[in-house]
């Protein structure tokens, strides 16, 4: 495989590693278990190595649901669909939560979040 073909899967073992260093109850086993894949496989999608993006969307998915984020797929597809029209750039932003609200500028939109807090 070249190189520049690599680079997906490079960012979904980046993906999954850093997903499961969110939790550490997230190890290779609970993945074996939950998800009935074996820890080479498992081990791959940390390297970045070729495997089935299917996988990837399962474990990434999997691990998404045990730490309680979500993707408002839904809301992160018309906002590529905006930017594909207007010729914008897209840019991702955090916002930190805190006791009293947040500071979210009224135009941005939430494409990510964590369940159960609010925004």
């Amino acid at each position: 495989m070249t190189k520049e073909n690599h680079g997906p899967y490079e960012f979904l073992g980046s993906m999954v590693v850093n997903l499961m260093n969110i939790d550490k109850s997230i190890s290779y086993s609970f993945l074996e278990d939950e998800l009935h894949i074996s820890g080479r496989d498992v081990s791959a999608m940390r390297q970045g190595k070729d495997l089935h993006v299917y996988q990837y969307v399962r474990v990434i998915s999997c691990i998404m649901d045990e730490i309680h984020l979500e993707i408002l797929l839904n809301a992160l597809l018309k906002e590529l669909k905006n930017v594909f029209a207007a010729h914008c750039d897209l840019v991702i932003g955090t916002i930190p939560h805190r006791l009293y609200g947040n500071g979210q500028p009224a135009e941005w939109v939430v494409v990510m979040r964590w369940d159960g807090v609010g925004v």
